[in-house]
């Protein structure tokens, strides 16, 4: 296969529109904002610089801070010259996570491509989805800071569609990655369990190794760099508490107005399409199978138990990147038939 070839291909294409569209805002939020001021930040800033004495929580997360460690090693000096004169940090280690999270973020928004293509969308439906996806504001945040979300997300991103296309791989991939990109995977875990298109022995199989493999890691993570105040399990537990707070919040106009500002004016879509078009109605209702709402029961649960609800909330967008693709195709449709009639 030739150079051009490969260039041409559609995921390359995909992938690429996916940079670009990523590149500027992500560039001036990086340039823009005090890292200092991330609390999420710093601990992720710190374990790239191999401080492992981090947050209780957070620490265990190194897959992303050691990919931007090594990016910083090989290229830190180049990096330091595109600093603008008014940047207070290290701008070389921040921007070796801009460039590996914005990689990861474009890999994600080439699945949420593809999860809106195997449900039958056309091309032009899907690259809608995917612009509602790109066009969210922690998708900026995720791609430009120092966090570790955007591995979380392709993670996810890759269990929808892997379930949806019964690609094996691409879920035994989830079940190893998904528990080191984040700790919340456990509660995705159960959607390629049941809708997986895995053998249930071989499941089985794979989770008690994936298990293993993570309850290992932490024991040895916390042998090397014991927690000073608390562990990791009673740490986790604490988020229990913020279930009282985030429920109350989830039913308020302000918590509302939280996760809104993920979907921005495009809910005005679905909502168009609902009103004009009938066979969108029953195309809608058709898609909404069992899988899709556990999926969004797990996001809820998530959320709940965040103390960033509206961050979690942004893990359900691959979902409603579809709805906006299908609406985008209801509208379009009933268009069509009133220029007929």
């Amino acid at each position: 296969m030739t150079l051009k070839q490969i260039l041409f291909k559609e995921s390359v294409l995909v992938f690429g529109f996916c940079m670009a569209v990523l590149a500027g805002p992500c560039l001036s939020i990086l340039f823009q904002n005090d890292l200092s001021q991330f609390t999420d930040c710093n601990t992720y800033l710190g374990l790239a610089q191999f401080d492992f004495e981090q947050s209780a929580v957070r620490r265990y997360r190194l897959i992303i801070p050691m990919l931007a460690s090594a990016l910083n090693y090989m290229g830190g000096s180049a990096f330091d010259h595109l600093a603008p004169t008014y940047y207070k940090g290290d701008f070389s280690l921040a921007f070796s996570f801009f460039a590996i999270n914005s990689v990861i973020m474009a890999f994600f928004g080439l699945i949420i491509y593809k999860y809106c293509l195997s449900h039958g969308l056309s091309k032009v439906a899907a690259l809608i989805g995917l612009v509602f996806v790109l066009s969210s504001r922690y998708t900026y945040y995720f791609a430009a800071l120092p966090f570790v979300d955007s591995l979380f997300c392709l993670v996810i991103g890759l269990t929808l569609l892997g379930i949806k296309n019964r690609d094996s791989k691409m879920l035994i991939c989830c079940i190893f990655l998904g528990p080191f990109a984040k700790e919340s995977f456990i509660f995705i875990a159960p959607l390629i369990f049941f809708f997986g298109s895995i053998p249930k022995s071989r499941q089985l199989l794979y989770f008690t190794i994936s298990g293993f493999a993570v309850f290992s890691y932490h024991c040895l993570y916390d042998y090397y760099y014991p927690p000073k105040i608390v562990g990791w399990l009673m740490a986790e537990m604490y988020h229990f508490y913020n279930f009282k707070y985030t429920l109350a919040l989830l039913f308020s106009f302000y918590g509302a107005y939280k996760m809104l500002i993920n979907i921005g004016l495009w809910i005005g879509l679905p909502l168009l399409a609902w009103f004009v078009s009938e066979p969108f109605r029953k195309r809608f209702k058709s898609k909404w199978d069992v899988c899709k709402i556990w999926f969004l029961v797990s996001v809820l649960f998530q959320m709940l138990l965040s103390g960033s609800m509206e961050r979690m909330f942004y893990l359900a967008l691959p979902v409603f990147a579809v709805a906006i693709a299908m609406s985008f195709e209801g509208v379009k449709e009933a268009s069509k038939n009133r220029q007929l009639n």
